[in-house]
């Protein structure tokens, strides 16, 4: 495959804020997706704090959960959240953000057997 039509999958385990996990994860992305394709994002262990529609962050900081949301809806991509971290954490379907969904640690096999390269941001 050509480096220009590389697929990648990104593993999330870093919460939106306290960590640089998530943003640093955010900004890769965005770099990314200007020579080649994401299949999908997930979030796992504290990652899936990105997908609470609750966090309220101050006027004055980067809606990061937002901005996942909107970046995966302009580029067609899944945003995963893990089950079982997501119960442990209390980030459940009734208070998913848009564009965020519930999987498994299948889902996150399947993104990457499709893909040419997996990126974590622990």
């Amino acid at each position: 495959m050509q480096a220009s039509n590389q697929i990648f999958t990104l593993l999330v385990e870093g919460a939106p804020y306290g960590t640089e996990a998530s943003s640093l994860a955010y900004l890769f992305a965005q770099e990314t997706l200007k020579k080649h394709n994401i299949n999908g994002i997930f979030f796992y262990q504290n990652g899936v704090f990105n997908a609470n529609h609750l966090t309220n962050p101050a006027a004055d900081e980067f809606d990061l959960v937002n901005s996942w949301s909107k970046l995966a809806c302009k580029h067609g991509f899944k945003l995963i959240i893990c089950s079982a971290a997501g119960e442990r954490r209390g980030v459940i379907e009734t208070n998913l953000a848009s564009g965020y969904q519930i999987g498994s640690l299948s889902d996150l096999a399947t993104l990457s057997l499709q893909s040419d390269k997996v990126v974590q941001f622990k």
